[in-house]
């Protein structure tokens, strides 16, 4: 394979493995916030870290489908940030 058809498939909006990985990052993040004492005292799982992974799977999920990924990043950042508010309400 040439370098070429490397760069190809690393710039692809059209290759889904972007949108899986950060689809699990953002899974296993807001999974662990609703995880009892898994939230607590940990800057790991400040609001932070779910607003970036949701916002990563929100823009990689758009420029998969052809919108603008700012666009689906603001989406998901907003999302992350209400399930991590949510979440903060619902331990208590």
């Amino acid at each position: 394979m040439s370098q070429s058809s490397h760069q190809n498939s690393f710039t692809d909006k059209k290759n889904i493995m972007w949108v899986l990985l950060s689809g699990a990052m953002a899974i296993l993040f807001v999974i662990l916030l609703f995880v009892p004492g898994g939230s607590q005292n940990d800057s790991l799982f400040s609001v932070y870290s779910a607003m970036i992974w949701c916002g990563l799977f929100g823009g990689a999920l758009f420029r998969y489908l052809d919108k603008n990924g700012w666009v689906g990043f603001a989406i998901g950042s907003v999302a992350g940030m209400c399930i991590q508010i949510f979440s903060q309400i619902a331990m208590v």
